[in-house]
């Protein structure tokens, strides 16, 4: 069995999100609230929005969500990781997931 893992990534900083706390902003209001960033559906009306673990604060987007295996590897993060891509990512490196798919957002 697997975890899913969320992430919101805000410039340079990965913010860890609550899958229990997730639900849905109407996209009108998504778009206002968080201009050009590219979040993940939550259904045909809305998009994914979550809090972070750390902490209270406003809901973030969740613009990344990792399949984390129930029974890692936890071997060190490499290039398949930062620069994985596709609708579902899976993930069994010691980040527990925060770095991957990471590289897709550098410049």
């Amino acid at each position: 069995m697997a975890n899913i893992k969320y992430f919101s990534d805000q410039g340079a900083d990965t913010v860890a999100l609550q899958g229990r706390g997730m639900f849905g902003m109407p996209n009108a209001e998504f778009a206002a609230r968080f201009p050009g960033v590219k979040g993940i559906r939550y259904d045909g009306f809305s998009m994914r929005v979550a809090y972070p673990i750390a902490g209270g604060g406003d809901p973030l987007p969740v613009t990344r969500m990792i399949e984390y295996k129930a029974f890692p590897s936890r071997h060190e993060c490499d290039a398949r990781c930062m620069t994985a891509r596709g609708k579902v990512m899976r993930c069994e490196c010691s980040c527990g997931g925060k770095n991957h798919g990471k590289g897709m957002f550098t410049r």
